[in-house]
């Protein structure tokens, strides 16, 4: 055989050998999901309420889920993402807890058409919505209830939610993390289910807050 012909053969097999060890990771979809303790709301009943604009930080602006590492350090982990975008998914959240707690069918999100019945528009300003370095997840945002047809804000509030479930399956210091900031965290075939299983509920007890402030207001 020519040396270059056996040459050509070498390397052609050592190239096949290190892409069998070198497999990406399949990467693991996640998404928030809503309270199921509250019946079906009624057809038709129930306050009109419209839902957005959400705002969110930019470095939760990603498909990666973010986790916290220290007070000024980020995780991003790279094969664990939201299956679509963050916001989206919050706001669709927010109005099916809002829909069951309020017993109402009639929820929009934003941006609407002119026409749609708004009577309390519900908008977020996030500032924390991710795992903290202690390993429980934290949600802070200031929220506002304002009426669409004058702009006048009826409540303003800052509130913070911390849920722990979510440190069992995903250290917020993991061993693994890469070089780059990367996340790639242990604890299982799917190890952000705790995680975003609290993220959500802390959502959940956001959306208690508004739908108690909603109501407030309908008795006054």
């Amino acid at each position: 055989m020519r040396p270059y012909v056996a040459f050509i053969l070498a390397a052609a097999l050592l190239s096949l050998a290190v892409g069998s060890c070198s497999t990406t990771p399949p990467t693991r979809f996640y998404v928030l999901s809503a309270i199921s303790d509250q019946p079906p709301s009624a057809p038709g009943k129930g306050p009109a309420i419209g839902i957005g604009p959400i705002t969110l930080p930019q470095y939760l602006n990603r498909p990666q889920i973010v986790t916290r590492v220290s007070g000024n350090q980020l995780a991003v982990a790279e094969f664990d993402q939201w299956g679509g975008d963050l916001n989206d998914n919050m706001a669709r959240t927010l109005a099916a807890n809002l829909s069951s707690l309020l017993q109402t069918d009639r929820v929009s999100l934003f941006p609407w058409k002119d026409e749609t019945p708004i009577d309390d528009q519900v908008t977020i300003d996030v500032e924390h919505f991710e795992q903290d370095v202690d390993g429980s997840s934290l949600l802070t945002a200031y929220w506002s209830i304002v009426d669409p047809k004058t702009g006048k804000v009826k409540v303003m509030r800052r509130s913070s939610y911390r849920d722990t479930g979510g440190a069992a399956e995903t250290g917020a210091a993991a061993p693994d993390q890469g070089a780059g900031g990367g996340a790639s965290q242990g604890g299982g075939a799917h190890p952000y289910n705790a995680v975003v299983a609290a993220m959500s509920r802390n959502l959940g007890a956001l959306s208690h807050d508004i739908a108690t402030a909603i109501t407030g207001l309908k008795g006054k």
